[in-house]
């Protein structure tokens, strides 16, 4: 058993013929081994641990539900417009990522020495990449909103009268081609080649040094303009997507910290249980963020008032404000 575990710890993370990736009968039962510690659900007799996973799989439980009743009311109950297509393919990443967690949870649980196979590890494999999928889409996603935002308040003109009305819809379809590309080469490459280091370590740098910042300015420039006249009446909106932008930055980061640390040779199952439980957190909370903003902050109707109710008073703003309709008329004149 002692030798088993040397061999595992000398293995790169996911990579080479011995790593992750490899499906082969000979490997399956250090492949359960790995999966289960690396998603932090390995049935260990530590209380910590125990409640921590309980907690990831409840919160991945009510996120599927809130991102699904957005999914739902976007796309067949509110008026569309360019922003709420942003919004919508964000949840369907969110519930990617979110049904990743879940299943490998249910299969790790049944993924023991006795009961493991070629096609049951298969399915396992196909899961890990639908995360690396739709968490890489999340990336790509939050940054086109945060992108679409800043554009939004530094040339008002242009993004609400010349802005192409297709260009969400061809950005979100681009970033949703790139990704699953990303994700085939990701899984042809570790079925035909013998990688020694792992593709999702260097795509975790790109995604954080890429995205991270340009977030990260985004963040800062709408919390400067959100106080001006201008944007008063996209207050909701603003607000929002702050929101979510600060809580990706704080819930997004410790998982890919604590990945790379892992990688270098570091590796604590806790530290990584965590850092799934604040990616499940992330990809759940939005729902309750759009529902919050939303709501009236007085008056006896804020607790009774409809999550759909809510959507749609954050995302009126973007045809609704005063600025929108003094501009549509200084263009008719």
């Amino acid at each position: 058993m002692e030798e088993e575990i040397i061999s595992l710890e000398d293995d790169d993370d996911f990579g080479g013929s011995g790593g992750f990736y490899n499906i082969s009968p000979t490997s399956l039962n250090e492949c359960d081994d790995v999966w289960a510690e690396y998603f932090g659900i390995t049935p260990l007799l530590d209380l910590t641990s125990n409640l921590l996973n309980g907690s990831i799989a409840i919160i991945c439980i009510l996120g599927l539900v809130g991102n699904g009743r957005t999914i739902y009311l976007l796309a067949y109950s509110i008026k569309r417009n360019p922003f709420t297509t942003f919004i919508l393919n964000l949840s369907i990443a969110d519930c990617g990522v979110l049904t990743s967690f879940i299943i490998a949870a249910v299969f790790v649980a049944v993924l023991t020495p006795h009961k493991s196979t070629n096609l049951l590890f298969g399915f396992v494999f196909l899961f890990l990449e639908l995360f690396f999928f739709t968490y890489s889409a999340r990336w790509f996603l939050l940054m086109a909103i945060s992108l679409d935002r800043c554009v939004a308040v530094l040339f008002p003109h242009w993004h609400r009268c010349r802005r192409p009305p297709y260009l969400p819809n061809l950005v979100c379809g681009l970033i949703w081609i790139l990704c699953f590309l990303l994700s085939a080469v990701h899984l042809i490459l570790y079925q035909t080649t013998n990688f020694g280091m792992s593709l999702f370590f260097f795509q975790i740098i790109v995604n954080g040094l890429l995205c991270t910042p340009l977030m990260v300015v985004s963040t800062v420039t709408l919390l400067i303009h959100m106080r001006s006249k201008l944007q008063r009446n996209q207050r909701k909106l603003l607000i929002t997507i702050l929101l979510a932008l600060l809580f990706f930055l704080l819930f997004s980061l410790p998982m890919d910290v604590f990945y790379v640390i892992e990688y270098l040779g570091s590796y604590n199952p806790l530290l990584m249980t965590v850092g799934i439980g604040c990616a499940a957190l992330n990809s759940s909370i939005n729902p309750l963020l759009y529902f919050l903003v939303g709501r009236k902050k007085k008056g006896k109707e804020q607790l009774r008032a409809s999550y759909k109710v809510a959507l749609q008073r954050i995302f009126k703003d973007e045809k609704g404000s005063p600025e929108h309709q003094k501009t549509m008329e200084e263009t008719h004149l």
